[in-house]
């Protein structure tokens, strides 16, 4: 019995450190901008780190985004750019 209960939190374990966090998404549609907060701690980063790794990706894709504060950025909404929910930034493994 207890090989079978170490053996499930080793499982366990694996399953949290192989998973993958969702450090930056929508918060907001307005004026034809689509507004982003990034999580505090997500991965042990800081929201300003995954606000930069987001904002660094989707410019690199040609999207007009720009920070708005510590850990939110927003971008504008073009024809390419589709909806605001259709983007976000994750860290872990797996991801």
């Amino acid at each position: 019995m207890l090989k079978l209960s170490a053996l499930c939190v080793f499982f366990t374990s694996v399953a949290i450190v192989l998973g993958c966090d969702t450090a930056c998404s929508a918060s907001q549609d307005l004026d034809g901008r689509c507004y982003y907060s990034c999580t505090d701690n997500a991965c042990y980063m800081s929201g300003s780190h995954h606000r930069d790794q987001f904002l660094n990706g989707l410019s690199t894709r040609g999207y007009d985004c720009r920070p708005e504060g510590y850990n939110t950025l927003s971008c504008a909404k073009t024809g390419n750019f589709g909806g605001c929910w259709g983007h976000m930034w994750t860290c872990g493994a797996n991801c």
